[in-house]
């Protein structure tokens, strides 16, 4: 599958998860949180990994958006990861956690913005479908290897 379909239905699955934890009861909440967390954090690596570092790389200097964003990226995952951190020190009851939660999806609903509608229509410009579909393929794998793991 193409890698940027991929990463559209990651960002879907993740965002319907959000909602479901926001729905859910206390109790819930701690068996709805241990499903996505590894998602969410096996999420960034497969972007890194397979997209954004070999797009940065393939580009140089002729998109200075592309190459810049590396960096940026590598930033707004480092705040998520923070939150998640921040999240997994808080008891899934309290109200406190899901203020947290809450925090964790606005930041990460500004992040898929950002990817969505400027970067990502600069990486199809820049790669043919075949690279497209090449780190696709990477980031199932990916995914499949590391969710199996933490399972």
């Amino acid at each position: 599958m193409n890698a940027i379909q991929f990463l559209k239905n990651e960002h879907e699955k993740a965002k319907l998860a959000f909602q479901d934890i926001e729905g859910a009861s206390a109790d819930q909440r701690a068996e709805l949180w241990a499903q996505l967390e590894p998602e969410l954090k096996v999420h960034e690596e497969m972007e890194e990994v397979a997209l954004y570092r070999p797009v940065a790389e393939a580009v140089g200097d002729r998109d200075q958006t592309l190459k810049e964003w590396k960096e940026h990226h590598h930033e707004e995952v480092t705040d998520a990861e923070e939150l998640i951190d921040e999240i997994g020190e808080i008891d899934p009851t309290r109200d406190e956690w899901i203020d947290k939660i809450k925090e964790l999806k606005e930041t990460l609903e500004h992040h898929i913005q950002e990817e969505e509608r400027n970067i990502w229509p600069r990486i199809e410009r820049a790669w043919d479908r075949s690279e497209l579909d090449r780190a696709g393929q990477q980031m199932e794998t990916l995914k499949r290897e590391k969710i199996s793991r933490a399972a």
